[in-house]
């Protein structure tokens, strides 16, 4: 929904400009020019997310744009709901986002950045559902199961372009409740504002409402000027012992990114209620005089030092509720426009949401505060997957521009590869963990990737070695690796095809092979049920290593666990154009077994 301030000061101007020129004597006020921050600095950085409904579902197709990243950037979410900014220019200290779904009200998010760091987000879209109809002869009071309500005057309604509107109209709302533990994924903006003074401010919120207008064909309709509507917005039992009698009211500027003091509300009962003059987000805010604050984290786990990446952090204090984020790929953080000359708490939580270590920090009382790294317990017994290998490109150069992508389903994250090609991608984990790994060629038009990895709890360390990032999946490719009870690594190997490599699937035995040209490994899965995309079934093998050696080691699985992310089409009953997945199991001698493949047949 298109801001109304705008139109709001212009014909208010057109106004009093005829009221003044009719009858000298009467002289009626403008509203004051808002000043926004105007920041002339480019930062190079990334941006990272991934949006979702009410319910934590992902949403795809969501449209997300980077407002102020130059030039100005338009992308979809992915069928997980990720999207990514990579390598951007971001006008400001801030990135800005607006995004839109079907269905869903419309948001804008605003997140600190760190510079030259990847910054990760997450975005929560509220569900557009109308809370009645109002004829505009009658007006009326509409009332919200949050405990919200609206009342709407009669006869003072117009559209976009200033004309009443005479009829029956739609009204959405939906209550931002500021003690919910997901506010920073579901607020408008952030708690950035300009203040009736026109000075920048920091904000501690005691609740937003999204109010939308529509005629029954969805046309955006608001308030006429000179005519109100009053909104009550209900206050959380745990926030009315400090709530001030007096609160000023904020709306949100969409264009611009902050929010805006317009008038108070008074707390009447459990309510604070107030009339607006226009409808865009709402907000209750006290203010704060605000600080920004950068900081690290890493901890120590199998006696190393490791970044604690895309970790979710919150900071709260005694004045305000706290604002959340996430750390970037190499634990780095940045905070805002939080409270000046305030005790304030740090809480760092998992990947599973539980809370690893709260962290007391402050009172600051300058601009800008940069923190010493924040090193945490070594006992909090943080487990981390390690990816490491050499990255090269379709001429089998080293690759001096890519990324290494974990991809958790609904959640992706990612990590820069060195201008040498070489990677090292820590990822910290918690409870069970499954994901596929792939490196990403960016030098180039359109993304390359590599062949996916799978890989999961089971095992912390995986050496990719060489793994080429060019153009689509190879057709056929074949990743495998044995590690002992201790963890130790011993075969690992990616195989692609190429005139040496033999990599076959016999649809008469439902066995996949793969035959090292050397004759260096030779490893061999078989299983009894047909390959059904997202299905899994058990199957056995065995990896044969230095096969005409004397040293040479076999190690026999009889329960392999065999997943078939993808199947082709069949060309001939039973037997289909490729099929794709992944395989883990114990051999005899309880040695890990895992590997991916892309088989075609003979």
């Amino acid at each position: 929904m298109k801001s109304m301030t705008t139109i709001k000061l212009a014909l208010f101007a057109l106004l009093s400009l005829y009221i003044v020129g009719c009858a000298d004597d009467i002289i009626i006020e403008q509203e004051p020019t808002i000043i926004f921050p105007d920041p002339v600095e480019l930062i190079p950085a990334s941006l990272l997310g991934s949006v979702e409904d009410e319910a934590g579902l992902p949403i795809e197709g969501a449209t997300v744009t980077c407002l102020n990243c130059l030039p100005q950037e338009e992308l979809q979410t992915d069928e997980d709901g990720n999207f990514q900014f990579l390598d951007m220019e971001i006008r400001g200290n801030s990135g800005y986002l607006s995004i839109s779904a079907p269905g869903q009200f419309d948001s804008h998010k605003r997140l600190s950045i760190v510079q030259d760091r990847i910054n990760y987000t997450r975005i929560q879209l509220r569900q557009k559902l109308s809370l009645g109809t109002i004829n505009t002869t009658q007006g009326g009071t509409l009332d919200h199961t949050s405990g919200a309500s609206i009342v709407l005057p009669s006869n003072g309604i117009i559209k976009a372009d200033g004309t009443a509107y005479s009829g029956d109209y739609e009204v959405y709302m939906s209550w931002i409740d500021p003690t919910s533990e997901d506010l920073n994924m579901t607020m408008m903006g952030d708690l950035s504002a300009i203040d009736s003074e026109n000075n920048l401010v920091g904000l501690s919120t005691y609740g937003m409402l999204q109010v939308e207008l529509e005629t029954p064909d969805g046309t955006p309709l608001n308030l006429a000027i000179q005519n109100t509507a009053t909104l009550e917005f209900p206050v959380p039992s745990s926030l009315r012992g400090n709530a001030p009698a007096t609160i000023p009211l904020w709306s949100y500027d969409e264009a611009a990114g902050y929010w805006i003091e317009e008038g108070s509300a008074e707390l009447i009962g459990d309510e604070y209620i107030g009339e607006v003059t226009h409808f865009s987000t709402w907000n209750v805010d006290v203010k704060i005089d605000p600080v920004n604050i950068c900081g690290r984290i890493g901890t120590e786990a199998r006696d190393r030092k490791i970044d604690l990446s895309y970790f979710q952090i919150k900071l709260s204090g005694a004045s305000f509720q706290g604002v959340g984020g996430w750390l970037c790929d190499d634990g780095s953080f940045s905070f805002i426009n939080v409270p000046a000359g305030e005790e304030l708490t740090l809480d760092v939580f998992d990947f599973c949401g539980e809370l690893v270590e709260r962290i007391e920090l402050g009172p600051y009382n300058t601009g800008k505060v940069d923190l010493d790294l924040i090193t945490l317990e070594p006992e909090n017994s943080i487990n981390f997957i390690k990816v490491t290998g050499m990255a090269i490109d379709c001429d089998s150069l080293p690759l001096t521009q890519g990324l290494v992508s974990f991809d958790l389903g609904f959640n992706n994250y990612i990590f820069p590869v060195d201008t040498d090609g070489s990677f090292e991608a820590v990822l910290t984990t918690c409870g069970e963990f499954e994901a596929s790994v792939q490196v990403v060629n960016t030098n180039l038009s359109e993304l390359a990737a590599s062949i996916p990895i799978f890989i999961n709890s089971q095992s912390p360390d995986y050496n990719l070695k060489t793994i080429q990032a060019c153009g689509d999946t190879p057709e056929e490719y074949f990743y495998f690796k044995v590690e002992n009870v201790n963890k130790e690594i011993l075969v690992e190997e990616i195989l692609t095809l190429a005139p040496q490599i033999l990599l076959q699937f016999n649809i008469s035995t439902y066995t996949i092979q793969c035959i090292h040209p050397n004759l260096e490994y030779w490893v061999n899965i078989e299983f009894t049920d047909l390959p059904e995309e997202n299905k899994n079934v058990s199957g056995s093998g065995d990896i044969l290593t230095d096969v005409f050696s004397q040293l040479g080691l076999i190690y026999n699985s009889e329960n392999l666990t065999i997943n078939f992310s993808s199947v082709g089409p069949e060309i001939i009953p039973q037997v289909n154009e490729y099929v794709e997945g992944s395989f883990e199991g114990f051999d005899d001698n309880n040695n890990f077994v895992t590997g991916t493949f892309r088989a075609k047949p003979d």
